[in-house]
């Protein structure tokens, strides 16, 4: 409680930001209406503003975390308003600036403080040795394989040690196979064919499960060679 206490005394800027966003955010959702914030209505809105869509879009996206919105309906958005190719273009954009947003604000708050306020069962300690070690090939197993949500991988990362590039690079390979999955997702269900929907269903299936072979995998692979190594 007291580290809050000095947050707010020693940062309030970077406080009264937070609140106003959310504040605003709430008001606005409440005003406008849920209805308008589905995947159709966001790819018409995006799809009327021509030529500054796209950059909005990607703007959406890296201001996403700040607002808790589900990042899948950005993303069949996105398949929707612009196909699978260019869809998954602009959403790993603006899913890298998000990214990038939760890391920054992390380190910026504080890594030393905040971690000593994270509950025991996370292992933060055990995470952030691994990441100083193999930051990289640690992160980019975690952004594939959905043991964490994305932006609590990014918000952890950015307490940790790991430094910037690799886990620029990692985050943005591993934001790949989501993006491609929803912006095909959303291509998909704008032209209503069950044979590209059994597509999509097959694709997001792969997405998802591929990691986790990989994964186990890895593990395996890190098994043998430890018992070569003491044999």
């Amino acid at each position: 409680m007291r580290y809050y206490q000095q947050l707010l005394t020693k940062r309030p800027a970077v406080t009264s930001c937070f609140i106003a966003m959310s504040v605003a955010a709430f008001c606005y959702l409440y005003g406008y209406g849920l209805e308008r914030f589905k995947p159709e209505a966001i790819s018409d809105a995006i799809i009327a503003l021509g030529y500054w869509g796209p950059m909005i879009y990607i703007i959406l996206n890296g201001l996403r975390p700040l607002l808790f919105f589900p990042a899948i309906v950005l993303g069949v958005a996105g398949g929707l308003a612009y196909g699978p190719l260019l869809g998954s273009i602009y959403l790993v954009i603006g899913t890298l600036l998000g990214a990038v947003v939760c890391f920054a604000l992390a380190r910026c708050l504080g890594r030393e403080k905040i971690s000593r306020q994270l509950p025991k069962r996370l292992h933060f300690e055990k995470i952030n040795a691994q990441l100083e070690v193999e930051g990289f090939k640690t992160l980019l197993l975690l952004r594939l394989v959905p043991v964490l949500p994305w932006d609590a991988i990014s918000y952890l990362a950015g307490l940790t040690k790991i430094k910037f590039w690799p886990y620029f690079i990692a985050t943005l390979l591993g934001s790949i196979p989501g993006a491609v999955a929803f912006c095909y997702l959303g291509n998909v269900l704008s032209r209503s064919m069950l044979t590209s929907l059994w597509g999509a269903v097959i694709l997001v299936l792969v997405v998802s499960l591929l990691p986790q072979v990989v994964w186990r995998t890895a593990i395996e692979v890190k098994g043998m060679t430890i018992k070569r190594t003491r044999g």
